[in-house]
């Protein structure tokens, strides 16, 4: 049976990387019981996949993992057992089984939300409604943004407006935030750093790596044509 893991990494576990990640939860799995498929071959391993690797330094509330269990466990019970095996800063927030043929997380992934906000607020000057204006007319109302993207294969030209879904700035206890969903997997991955430092950079500043906090708010899919979360595919036993 098919499941999927919604878990959230917050706090100084926010620089644990990937990898690490992945030989915690497949510890945790161990000590929760839960009766996980194990792959064929001289050298089994637990058969689980992870929706977009979160980078180091970043913290997220809607982190998705997908498991194949030998047998079903009520959805309550298997969260409970499997929270029961966090350290602090990391928790189980949802389980769901999946139908047969539902695509993994990383393959059906189209889209992350995410909040950043400066590390450092004295090195930006400008309003609230600045801000707003500056997004009107560097996203809502451009007919394109065009950008050389840094890849693998060498560079590509492309268009920012395409590929974000989502963008807006708001005050949150006298603490500007922006608010982006932007396109994420295997064939347009964005990074929201990337579209602030390219949004400064329109505004007429240059902007340090680093800069900003970020958090992931969810991992979307699309359905209909539609996004809707990760966690918003399957159901509870």
């Amino acid at each position: 049976m098919k499941a999927r893991i919604k878990f959230a990494k917050t706090g100084s576990m926010k620089y644990v990387g990937h990898l690490d990640i992945m030989r915690y939860f497949q510890k945790a799995i161990r000590r929760s019981d839960l009766p996980i498929k194990y792959s064929e071959g001289f050298n089994p391993h637990q058969i689980m996949s992870f929706a977009a690797p979160l980078g180091v330094g970043i913290t997220s509330e809607g982190e998705y993992m997908d498991i194949e269990l030998r047998e079903e466990v009520k959805s309550r019970e298997a969260l409970e057992r499997l929270q029961n095996t966090m350290v602090e800063e990391m928790d189980i927030l949802q389980f769901r089984y999946l139908p047969d043929h539902t695509p993994n997380a990383m393959s059906s992934l189209a889209a992350a939300s995410y909040i950043l906000s400066y590390k450092h607020p004295e090195k930006f000057s400008y309003t609230l409604d600045e801000l707003k204006k500056g997004i009107s007319d560097f996203y809502t109302n451009a007919k394109e943004i065009l950008i050389v993207k840094k890849t693998k294969k060498g560079q590509r030209e492309l268009d920012l407006k395409l590929l974000i879904y989502d963008f807006n700035v708001s005050l949150e206890d006298d603490e500007i935030q922006f608010y982006l969903l932007v396109s994420t997997g295997s064939v347009d991955n964005i990074k929201p750093e990337l579209v602030l430092e390219h949004f400064f950079h329109f505004l007429g500043q240059e902007v340090e790596e680093h800069s900003f906090f970020i958090h992931r708010l969810d991992m979307l899919t699309r359905v209909d044509e539609k996004l809707v979360s990760l966690g918003d595919v399957g159901y509870e036993l």
